[in-house]
């Protein structure tokens, strides 16, 4: 277990026996457990850091991606108390990588229930990708909830967002991995962005598992070389093929795709003059090929002099040296 300040500050050398032994001596865990929202659903929530300090309510990303000890790299315990939490579907959350009764919708539901139940009166948000959505969409939903708000990797929820992915506008800097990916998607299927997430979807619900986890595989790791401008395709590889934790990300990311993840398209920004009162701090990388800096600037136009924006040199990933240095200094700064 890590301890101290020089610990906390060099997340991104942390030797791989550091980040085990974490894993199973975390000593900042003050509580966990799994709350029942309803629906068949349960949550799987984690308590952590300084049980003193102001609550922070983290929100991962996806949807579908759950939540690791990774994720609290960027937290310093002895400062910040985060509720982590795996949304629907999601890591540890019950049952496993199920879309009946999901949505983005249920998700804020379940977020409230959550506060509730460690009874939170106010709390800090933050997110990133899919998990800026939620902290927005969250705020949106309970304003007088919120205190203030940190996000990277802006998204939307809109089409031409969405389109990056599944329709491979990024396929420009990567176009051996969009050729890979589109070679499982029979011609006749690719029309548009939505045809081809809807074959993907079709196969990612056979109940061949053999060929579910194939599709998982192929989906999550065609986003994840989109994530780092560090890319080297032998590490996504790696990382990324045969992991448990494909099934939910695709079936959940594919899933809400194809419902223009339950909002009307321009839901955040059409509803901005509810949060705008609520300082934003937004973390963009400028080379961001899955969740475009443009996303960030329509928001900082939107919600005016309560957010800040900085650009900063990299891409999508948290841990990607500007937007984590970034990262850790607005935390520090703003979750006080």
């Amino acid at each position: 277990m890590l301890h101290g300040i020089d610990a906390y500050y060099s997340p991104m050398i942390l030797p791989s026996a550091i980040l085990k032994t974490m894993e199973q001596t975390d000593t900042y865990l003050q509580n966990s457990g799994f709350l029942d929202v309803g629906d068949g659903h349960k949550i799987y929530w984690e308590d952590w850091g300084n049980p003193d300090a102001y609550p922070i309510m983290h929100f991962h990303g996806g949807p579908g991606g759950g939540f690791n000890d990774n994720h609290k790299l960027i937290f310093n315990p002895d400062k910040h108390r985060v509720i982590f939490f795996d949304q629907r579907g999601a890591g540890k959350s019950t049952p496993f990588a199920e879309i009946s009764n999901n949505t983005t919708q249920k998700l804020v539901e379940d977020t409230e229930k959550l506060r509730e139940h460690l009874n939170i009166e106010k709390m800090y948000l933050i997110g990133g990708s899919w998990g800026s959505t939620m902290t927005l969409a969250y705020a949106i939903a309970y304003p007088a909830r919120v205190k203030s708000m940190i996000a990277w990797g802006i998204y939307l929820a809109r089409q031409f967002e969405n389109d990056l992915i599944s329709a491979g506008h990024s396929r420009y800097n990567y176009p051996e991995a969009w050729d890979r990916f589109i070679a499982l998607v029979p011609v006749e299927h690719r029309i548009d962005g939505s045809s081809i997430t809807q074959y993907y979807a079709s196969k990612l619900g056979s109940s061949k598992e053999h060929e579910a986890r194939k599709y998982a595989d192929e989906w999550t790791l065609w986003e994840s070389t989109l994530l780092s401008v560090l890319y080297d395709k032998r590490k996504v590889e790696k990382d990324v093929l045969g992991d448990i934790n494909n099934v939910p990300l695709a079936k959940l990311e594919t899933l809400y795709f194809l419902n223009n993840c339950f909002l009307p398209e321009n839901y955040i920004l059409d509803n901005i003059k509810n949060i705008n009162n609520i300082p934003l701090y937004v973390a963009q990388g400028r080379f961001d090929n899955c969740t475009p800096p443009q996303s960030a600037y329509d928001l900082s136009k939107a919600y005016g002099n309560n957010m800040t924006l900085q650009m900063v040199n990299s891409g999508h990933k948290r841990n990607d040296p500007e937007l984590q240095a970034s990262l850790i200094t607005a935390i520090n700064t703003i979750f006080l």
